[in-house]
């Protein structure tokens, strides 16, 4: 009898294990290596966009006197590189704070769409803008008295008279680059007037106000209020985005 056969069957089963497994890690290891790599060029496409961003923003503010900071850039589309080698970009938002001549403060928000890489600068084929105003800068330019609301898509303007309250409700319209203001509603100390009065037509058409030169060329197309801001809405097609001069 051959004792010596049982202890070396397992030895060769273990053996042919061991090699069986070899594929496997192999395979462990090309996966690892491959999303190591991977993770490895995202990295790099997502600095390459930062550095870009940066530069873009740059370039903004320093044609932009009115930002009070550079502005907040960024450019969609994966990968970037390929996008940065062929000069084109999907969409490029850019967010910004600025300052008008007067002292209002405004928050601005443009969407830049099929932008592309041509000699001087970079041209868009269409953009939206929303340039937001506070109320409260709105109503502290209009005296320590008055206080500007929004409700329902309409101007609240309350200011004492006499050290009564007069309450007035305006629809606001966009009138080529003009805003005015309709008087839809209004009570002195609670009591309803007539909204139609000449006085307050007489005072909100003095109110009327034109919208200062936007950036790159937009135009109006909208105003909007909320419970906090006055929003113009602008639009434009074919702009030309020029390189810093």
């Amino acid at each position: 009898m051959n004792r010596t056969a049982p202890s070396e069957a397992p030895a060769r089963a273990a053996g042919h294990g061991t090699a069986a497994s070899r594929p496997r890690r192999t395979r462990r290891w090309a996966l690892a290596g491959a999303s190591g790599l991977l993770v490895g060029l995202v990295l790099a496409d997502r600095v390459a966009a930062g550095v870009a961003e940066g530069r873009m923003a740059d370039r903004i503010a320093a044609r932009q006197s009115a930002l009070v900071a550079a502005p907040n850039v960024s450019i969609d589309g994966f990968p970037f590189l390929w996008h940065a080698a062929a000069g084109t970009y999907p969409q490029v938002e850019v967010e910004g704070r600025a300052e008008t001549r007067d002292g209002l403060p405004v928050t601005a928000a443009i969407d830049l769409r099929d932008v592309s890489k041509k000699p001087g600068g970079y041209s868009a084929a269409a953009a939206r803008a929303e340039f937001k105003v506070p109320l409260d800068a709105l109503g502290a330019k209009r005296g320590p008295d008055v206080r500007l609301t929004g409700h329902d898509g309409r101007l609240e303007i309350t200011r004492s008279v006499m050290g009564v309250p007069l309450v007035v409700t305006a629809a606001l319209t966009l009138t080529g680059d003009t805003v005015t203001l309709e008087p839809t509603a209004a009570s002195l100390a609670g009591r309803p007037l007539d909204p139609a009065n000449p006085r307050i037509v007489a005072a909100l058409k003095a109110a009327e106000r034109k919208i200062p030169e936007l950036p790159l060329g937009l135009s109006p197309s909208a105003i909007s209020v909320d419970g906090s801001d006055v929003t113009v809405h602008s639009e434009a097609k074919d702009l030309a985005l020029p390189a810093r001069t």
